[in-house]
């Protein structure tokens, strides 16, 4: 599908471009019956990763492999799909969606990672170069695929249109990628500046088959879920550029211009080394005044996973970050 010079100039104003019934229903129809049958079969023993019970206390990252049949009953993300699954290949570097991408970024795209997610993120706002930025500025685009309908009710994506063109935050390095103990400043200046330029938020309601692609600062996030239990099957896939990864090492080759960039799963959290953050956390008494020394959202459970040093030194994690975690900016 190639996409006229006007849609190019919506994009470089807006930073999106809404491609509606891009793919066919009986495509993204044999997606979902894809993703049944990879629920079903999980525990034969597969590479993939997931992040489980997200919205909860019990949020965690573990093995695809080792999900109780639970984890599928509320929001969750499955990681990297295109590393190994072909069927998820083929639709995030889908010939046609490549082209779209190819031109409207002027360079080759690379797939970089793969977010399959059930239902609705709930993410607040946010842009994706605070997780990911490309080396050369700007030569990163996402797109959104939507697998169910997306409707007032599941945790619709929103976003703010012209809100790429804001000058990106900068945090004490220099830098646009998040420091987690620095982002009550970068939010503060989000919101600044999309009362500055007078921005306002789009919901996006899609059918089966509609995408949405957005520029790599583009500000978005995920609607809270109305109707408990409703899903808005969803795949995103971010890439980068052949004029950032030039070299034939960095990527492999599935086909013609499809490329996905060389790069291992994420790691997780065994089943055993949850077990034991469990225990921990039922076994410690936490000061109130420790608990009221971290910032409310603080995660203890994330935080003792992200942290082998701290739950192997038996340390409760709202003292270790009251103390040191966050003046060395550790991840909750």
């Amino acid at each position: 599908m190639a996409i006229d010079s006007v849609q190019v100039q919506d994009f470089a104003r807006d930073g999106f471009l809404l491609l509606r019934g891009f793919f066919a229903p009986e495509r993204v129809a044999a997606i979902r019956r894809h993703i049944d049958a990879l629920w079903a079969t999980r525990r034969a023993g597969n590479p993939f990763v997931i992040d489980a019970y997200l919205e909860t206390p019990r949020a965690c990252r573990m093995f695809f492999r080792e999900a109780e049949d639970d984890v599928r009953h509320g929001p969750y993300k499955l990681n990297d799909l295109h590393l190994d699954d072909e069927v998820i290949q083929q639709i995030s570097l889908d010939a046609g969606l490549i082209a779209v991408l190819g031109e409207l970024l002027g360079s080759t795209p690379i797939a970089i990672n793969t977010l399959l997610l059930e239902y609705g993120s709930q993410q607040q706002a946010h842009f994706d170069t605070y997780f990911m930025p490309s080396r050369t500025p700007n030569m990163m685009i996402a797109s959104w695929i939507a697998l169910e309908a997306a409707t007032e009710t599941n945790g619709p994506l929103f976003y703010y249109p012209g809100s790429h063109r804001i000058e990106p935050y900068r945090f004490s390095n220099g830098g646009i990628s998040a420091i987690a103990a620095e982002m009550e400043k970068a939010d503060a200046y989000r919101e600044r500046m999309i009362a500055r330029h007078g921005l306002a938020p789009v919901t996006l309601l899609a059918e089966p088959g509609d995408v949405l692609i957005w520029h790599a600062q583009l500000l978005h996030g995920g609607s809270p879920i109305r109707q408990r239990g409703e899903t808005r099957m969803s795949l995103v896939t971010h890439y980068w550029t052949t004029h950032d990864y030039p070299d034939a090492e960095s990527r492999i080759e599935i086909g013609p211009d499809q490329y996905l960039l060389r790069r291992p799963h994420q790691e997780a959290f065994p089943r055993a080394v949850m077990r034991d953050v469990e225990e921990f956390l039922r076994s410690l008494t936490t000061p109130p005044a420790h608990r009221a020394a971290v910032p409310p959202d603080f995660n203890a459970r994330r935080y003792l996973l992200l942290n082998a040093d701290v739950l192997a030194a038996r340390m409760d994690p709202h003292t270790h970050y009251a103390m040191f975690g966050k003046r060395e900016g550790r991840g909750w």
